[in-house]
């Protein structure tokens, strides 16, 4: 019973943490790079900024991308990476077209971290089966039921969740697009950075002082990872990798180079072609560290417009500005002459009007293209005195209608009982 009210609480907790949303920019920008794969998607995450998309709204199959919200479910339920789970035979025996990479555990305890490293390393489908038959208490449904909430809660419209693992069957599939919210979800979630990090791993059961432990290590399907492949890019800090026939290649990586971090998504590699994911993955980050960069291109101190305002007693006006210095991620030879902004033509103001008050917004245009839309606000107040006099107004014939009738009579009553006497007392004897 403890075990399943930590798993509904810590579920709530890690929604809340991973709300998110796609980037509002769509920037695209011309790119060079053949990419062959059925759908990419390239974001800059400190400025929200699309650079790069291909088909990136279209449904993809997963394949062991599925892993990545596995992870975000069953890490929220489970208190420490050191929680001890046991290898359940039946529950190996239940996999359909299981990998048997955990069947020298069968009846062992492994960690959560152990059977982690397997899920994001290795692709391993009976580890992402066991962690979930855990945390779920054995309801493997209602784990998935978990994992499509956790979907709808991202707003990832198009995606469909309907095992923890990978199936050969076009009922588990999601987008680029919808990737992209997960994997940053992923991003925030405890301890998914360190794993989807790691090039090897060893097991619990095996401490690695002696020949015979270390022929269990295990290493990561992610060749953008490892040092000794053709395929490595040291930017890239961590991701996850899987291929099947149906879903073809899938890729995602997070890189980070000068504190501009972008995450690449590849949908549908070509496994076998020299254009694979991971080609065209080092491709697109290549192309993006050294082509594009990070500016700001709106201040907020600057007036964007003047919007008048008539009142009866005359006209005034308010000036609109963004609610923050807006940063994008721009082409390296950024000409801020050929920024120019569309503001709303449908605006209109009516007093009082208070600082910080959103008004509406303004389009981005960078050499005549749509880029971005951002928020517009009121620099001042306006109109906020006016309205403080009318509340003193009423304040004040509230106060009057309060006042009792006999006021006055109160008041002379008053006086006079404070009056001297009109005869004088007599003085007593000892005055005298």
């Amino acid at each position: 019973m403890k075990k399943k009210l930590i798993f509904c609480i810590s579920i709530v907790l890690c929604i809340l943490m991973c709300i998110s949303s796609i980037p509002f920019s769509a920037y695209i920008v011309e790119c060079p790079v053949d990419v062959t794969s059925r759908a990419a998607f390239v974001a800059n995450l400190e400025t929200e900024t699309v650079v790069y998309e291909k088909n990136s709204d279209g449904i993809r199959y997963l394949s062991y991308l599925t892993h990545i919200m596995t992870y975000i479910v069953a890490r929220s339920s489970v208190a420490s990476l050191d929680e001890k789970v046991e290898i359940k035979p039946e529950v190996l025996d239940s996999i359909v077209e299981p990998d048997n990479s955990l069947d020298k555990f069968s009846g062992k305890t492994l960690t959560a971290n152990d059977l982690f490293h397997y899920m994001l390393l290795k692709d391993s489908k009976d580890a992402a089966f066991v962690i979930a038959d855990y945390v779920s208490n054995g309801k493997v449904e209602a784990f998935v039921e978990l994992m499509n909430k956790r979907a709808r809660s991202l707003e990832c419209e198009k995606t469909v969740f309907v095992s923890p693992s990978i199936i050969k069957e076009p009922t588990q599939y999601s987008t680029c697009e919808d990737m992209y919210k997960i994997v940053k979800c992923a991003l925030d979630t405890p301890d998914y950075k360190e794993i989807a990090s790691s090039t090897s791993y060893l097991p619990s059961l095996y401490d690695g002082s002696n020949k015979k432990s270390k022929k269990n290590l295990i290493t990561t399907t992610n060749s953008l990872l490892k040092s000794n492949s053709p395929y490595y890019f040291k930017h890239v800090k961590n991701g996850v990798y899987g291929a099947d026939s149906v879903a073809r290649g899938n890729v995602v990586a997070m890189s980070e180079y000068s504190d501009v971090r972008y995450v690449c998504i590849i949908m549908g590699a070509q496994v076998l072609s020299e254009h694979n994911a991971f080609t065209e993955t080092k491709q697109l980050l290549t192309w993006a560290y050294v082509t594009l960069g990070n500016k700001q291109i709106v201040s907020q101190s600057k007036v964007l417009q003047t919007i008048d305002v008539s009142t009866e007693w005359g006209k005034s006006s308010v000036n609109l500005t963004t609610d923050e210095d807006i940063v994008r991620t721009v082409p390296g030879n950024y000409n801020p002459d050929l920024l120019t902004y569309k503001v709303d033509s449908d605006i209109s103001v009516s007093l009082p009007v208070f600082k910080g008050q959103n008004i509406g917004t303004a389009e981005l245009y960078y050499d005549d293209m749509y880029f971005d839309e951002i928020n517009l606000i009121a620099s001042t107040s306006q109109g906020v005195s006016m309205l403080g006099d009318m509340r003193s107004f009423f304040a004040s014939m509230a106060d009057a209608t309060l006042v009792p009738e006999n006021v006055d009579e109160t008041t002379e009553e008053t006086v006079a009982q404070t009056e001297e006497p009109t005869t004088k007392p007599t003085k007593t004897q000892t005055e005298q």
